[in-house]
């Protein structure tokens, strides 16, 4: 009787045992609140059976597998969500250690993971841990059975890696009437965050650190000569990231990026767990997340390539015709058609010596050029129209002028696209500063930059990379392009250009991208960092950090109104309308002197023919002799035939033998002798007689002439 009795009371002990450890399970993950339980227990199918029972009764999914078993660990905690996991180590001959090293490998310890071990006593259940992996953010709990309670210890490692000690602290208890009771309320983050001075290690690439500075006072020194901004930015907030959590910086310096490394020597450190942090901020790419964790995006970057955009050059044929609109011009040529209508009808009507359209069109002409007219009549009406026209002629061209004055004044630059494209089809020469990403831009799989990738590699390699006050002269130069990190030469720019140089500077970004701090895969540093650096955000030290670690960018007076010369290409359709005028006014003069020549020609050779050879033998004679008084009355005779009394008074007594002098003394003075021995009229105008006189016969065609019946 009484072995039945031991019997009975061990089956109900250990009854009241198993509902307890169910109990407190869902207990537990109730209070952590999470959405699926995975355990690991000592294979009671009872005691698995009431935990199963219990927690879906609140609505959590749960699996339980006995410790021991063969189970793929990554593929059944692998979760989405927050997930609970409870570890009997209590279990006779059962190895529980792989599934902690599994954790550790997988990184089964951060947020999305809440631990509850059952143990017998601390010592032994510590002694089965592998806290490699443990961090600030791990929620590892374990439970060991008491008097009267159940008692949890919180279990947590900053580090191990870099001399973290286990920590254990009272978390809460568990009493079957009151339930769980939790002390420990405050975040982990926040009853945690000393980390008693722990050396992290930090990475970051230096390119232009004096040998004689140490690298710590070089990141911190305030130097007036901006470079290496982006390490000491990252530095900066790293430190405050330090100060906030009291750990400490071992700095890894990196000078170099070997040629073929695709995503930089930082990358390639924290891969291989050399530093825990990097302090050298670095452009988010997919090909990076394989290597290390962003923390956070820190700094807005651009690297862009820059050049001056100068204006007028290419030549505008129709800029002179830009400053009045086309109905305008329409206008104007209607009212001077219209002007020169009038003004030819006025003339006529008041008998000017010329008044053809052709005169008129060149009054209007002249008055809208203001080069002035002449006074073809005295009348009234014509002066009157002479006014209206210079006043019209006044206000077009001061309103052209002026239209041209400030078109010019304030016509906006036109600015290249801020494209690739539009670089590439510039065909200016191009060159970059030699920094450690540049190559490493140029990888980028988007569209633009692989397109302008060819036109880079066409650069002779000696030609592709200059220094900073090389690249600054070329831009100055004009038709150069230089790529470079705003901030690196944003100064030199400052005092090598003018305010006009400054205003003309163009930008176009090769990627535009975001920096951000990372860390490595496994680091223990990354979730204190990102709190913290969320905190520095918010708090505008990382906005005063920007402005502080950045080049100012050059100011540019958009009020001020820069006055240059006239290029060229400005003045080229001022000068081709010159030409074209003067071209056009020698074929002009060429068919004119064409058409004068074939017509005196013609009429030389009308008249020739027309004087009679009987008679140049006695003129010949008469012009030999001396004028005696006999020829007196062969003079009257001749005046009554009709010779012009002009004529008469030529002929006196004295006439020289020279022939040639007595022609010249005896012909009218509106005449005169070209180079070819004929006598002309001034100015080349024809004579109203039609009759040309050749030498050296000239003394017989002139008497001829007076005798002839035409000119009477």
């Amino acid at each position: 009787m009484c072995l039945m009795c031991r019997v009975f009371l061990l089956q109900t002990f250990i009854i009241v045992v198993y509902a307890q450890t169910s109990q407190i399970i869902r207990d537990y993950f109730v209070y952590k609140n999470v959405t699926r339980v995975v355990g690991f227990s000592c294979g009671d199918v009872d005691e698995d059976f009431l935990t199963m029972k219990l927690l879906t009764d609140v609505g959590i999914s749960t699996a339980i597998k006995p410790a021991g078993s063969q189970i793929d660990i990554p593929r059944y905690l692998d979760t989405d969500r927050t997930m609970g996991v409870f570890v009997d180590i209590r279990c006779p001959n059962q190895n529980v250690s792989g599934i902690f090293n599994e954790g550790t490998t997988h990184r089964m310890y951060d947020y999305s993971y809440a631990w509850l071990i059952f143990g017998s006593n601390l010592n032994d259940s510590l002694q089965s841990l592998n806290d490699s992996g443990f961090s600030i953010v791990t929620d590892f709990a374990i439970l060991l059975p008491n008097d009267t309670d159940y008692v949890f210890y919180d279990i947590y490692n900053h580090c191990k890696m870099r001399g973290g000690m286990l920590n254990i602290t009272w978390l809460g208890s568990w009493r079957e009437n009151e339930g769980l009771t939790i002390n420990l309320t405050d975040s982990r983050i926040n009853r945690r965050r000393d980390y008693h001075g722990m050396r992290a290690k930090a990475a970051g690439i230096v390119l232009h650190r004096p040998k004689n500075v140490s690298l710590i006072d070089y990141l911190e020194g305030d130097s007036l000569e901006v470079m290496d901004n982006w390490p000491k930015f990252g530095h900066t907030l790293l430190s405050h990231v330090a100060d906030m959590f009291n750990f400490t910086m071992d700095l890894i310096e990196i000078d170099h990026w070997e040629k073929n490394d695709s995503n930089g020597p930082l990358m390639g450190t924290l891969k291989r767990d050399d530093a825990d942090l990097g302090y050298y901020p670095s452009i988010l790419t997919i090909e990076r997340y394989g290597y290390a964790r962003v923390i956070f995006p820190q700094w807005p970057t651009r690297t862009c390539f820059m050049f001056r955009t100068i204006p007028a050059t290419k030549m505008k044929p129709w800029i002179i015709l830009k400053p009045f609109a086309a109905d305008t011009w329409y206008s104007i040529i209607l009212i001077v058609v219209i002007t020169i209508l009038i003004l030819s009808c006025i003339l006529k009507l008041e008998r000017a010596d010329d008044y053809g359209c052709s005169i008129s069109a060149l009054i209007a002409v002249a008055a809208l050029c203001q080069q002035g007219f002449p006074s073809l009549s005295n009348q009234s009406a014509s002066r009157i129209a002479l006014i209206q026209i210079t006043v019209f002629g006044l206000l077009v061209y001061n309103y052209y002028g002026a239209a041209i004055v400030s078109a010019r004044l304030n016509e906006p630059l036109q600015k290249m696209n801020d494209s690739l494209y539009s670089l590439a089809h510039s065909k200016m020469q191009m060159a970059a500063e030699k920094n450690v990403f540049f190559n490493f831009l140029l990888r980028n799989p988007r569209p633009d930059v692989q397109y302008f990738r060819p036109f880079w590699n066409a650069i002779p390699e000696s030609k592709r990379f200059i220094s900073i006050q090389e690249g600054v002269e070329g831009i100055k130069r004009g038709g150069f392009a230089y790529h470079a990190d705003p901030d690196d030469i944003y100064p030199s720019i400052e005092l090598a250009f003018d305010k006009q140089m400054i205003c003309q500077l163009t930008e176009v970004h090769l990627l535009k991208s975001e920096l951000g701090l990372w860390s490595n895969l496994k680091s223990h540093f990354h979730e204190i960092s990102k709190i913290a650096l969320l905190r520095i955000n918010t708090s505008g030290l990382r906005r005063r950090e920007i402005r502080r670690r950045s080049a100012r960018k050059p100011y540019c007076p958009s009020d001020e109104i820069f006055v240059s010369s006239v290029t060229i290409y400005e003045a080229a359709p001022i000068l081709f309308l010159l030409l074209f005028g003067m071209i056009i006014s020698l074929i002009v003069f060429g068919i004119e002197y064409f058409v004068f020549y074939t017509m005196n020609s013609k009429r030389t050779s009308d008249i020739t023919p027309g004087i009679k050879p009987s008679i140049k033998s006695s003129i010949k004679s008469s012009i030999k002799l001396s004028v005696k008084p006999s020829i007196k009355s062969n003079i009257k005779s001749d005046i009554k035939l009709g010779i012009k009394p002009s004529i008469k008074q030529g002929i006196k007594p004295s006439i020289k033998p020279n022939i040639k002098q007595d022609i010249k003394s005896d012909v009218k003075t509106d005449t005169k002798i070209d180079k070819k021995d004929k006598i002309l009229l001034k100015d080349n105008a024809p004579p109203k007689n039609n009759i040309i006189l050749v030498l050296p016969e000239a003394s017989n065609l002139f008497q001829q002439v007076l005798m002839s019946k035409r000119y009477q």
